[in-house]
């Protein structure tokens, strides 16, 4: 009578653990997520020997990738979903169980030696952002996480480790940021542009009016605009007009005789008009050709003396 109860019993607990692993395997195949199961007690047995000959694994991994590709080599694949064979791109599971290197790139294995680190030094779960290949040649951006099962943190017998895909929000982030940049370099292309506005005179005539401090920084901002301006509009002759600036250093000076070389270049002249004493004194003081560099004392007078050139050429 005991025996048939205890066979009953027995059967019970084997059906309740039919119905456990048959729930288990459906949520394991159902799920979105990439799922591998994985025996890893192969890895710790080679870790175990190497840490015991004294080394410091994460300076020794780094210099000894074989160690790491041999680890890879060790992981023993036990199953994995099917949303892993979707996200590989694999037509079964047989072409993933035979090793983990088909879906390793360089970031992944750097991935891997970290996560080796981790766990060797006593973690039981790792997580980072990495890339796989999948087996049609295509990288994909994921979230890589592994968990040793609570019943084998002694031997890593049963590691789970899941993949998220998250290369499609990686690309949003990055047209995000190169969107992002495009428009900080609109802005600054149109504050140069604002700070040093082109104002076209004639056809053959612009100016260039400077207003407050001119370092060597918006020197530079100007010379750009002011170079596109001149070879956009055709012109002859350029005025940059420093009426409005209330001191000019040295560097600014420099600039502005460069600003007459590179306009010279491009077939026009600069007029440089608000020239005050102190910014003669440095032009002097720096021994530039002037030739070149046609001044007046105000802007009027510039654009006279432009104006006056533009009709002798008509």
């Amino acid at each position: 009578m005991n025996s048939d109860h205890e066979l009953t019993q027995l059967r019970h607990r084997v059906a309740v653990l039919e119905r456990s692993e048959t729930r288990y395997r459906n949520i394991f195949e159902s799920s979105p997520i990439s799922l591998w199961e994985e025996d890893w007690s192969a890895v710790k047995q080679h870790l175990d020997r190497l840490l015991a000959t004294g080394v410091e694994l994460d300076e020794y991994l780094r210099h000894h990738v074989d160690d790491v590709v041999a680890c890879v080599s060790l992981v023993r694949i036990l199953d994995v979903n099917r949303a892993t064979l979707e996200l590989c791109g694999a037509a079964n599971k047989e072409q993933l169980l035979g090793a983990l290197s088909v879906v390793f790139t360089e970031h992944s294995l750097d991935t891997f030696r970290r996560e080796l680190v981790a766990l060797a030094s006593g973690a039981t779960s790792y997580e980072e952002e990495t890339i796989i290949c999948t087996l049609l040649g295509e990288e994909r951006n994921v979230m890589f996480r592994v968990v040793i099962s609570a019943d084998s943190e002694r031997t890593w017998e049963q590691c789970f480790v899941s993949i998220v895909d998250i290369t499609d929000r990686k690309r949003a982030e990055e047209a995000l940021r190169l969107s992002k940049e495009e428009t900080i370099q609109a802005q600054r292309e149109m504050l140069a542009r604002l700070s040093a506005p082109v104002i076209p005179i004639s056809d053959d005539v612009i100016v260039m009016p400077f207003i407050g401090r001119l370092d060597q920084t918006r020197m530079q901002q100007a010379l750009g605009v002011l170079l596109e301006e001149v070879q956009r509009l055709r012109v002859t002759t350029a005025i940059l007009d420093v009426t409005g600036v209330p001191e000019i250093d040295g560097e600014a000076t420099q600039g502005l005789i460069q600003a007459a070389q590179a306009v010279k270049l491009l077939g026009a002249q600069v007029v440089l008009t608000g020239i005050r004493p102190e910014i003669a004194q440095r032009l002097v003081a720096l021994g530039s050709d002037l030739d070149q560099l046609v001044t007046r004392g105000t802007l009027q007078t510039g654009i006279a003396f432009a104006m006056q050139g533009d009709r002798k050429r008509r």
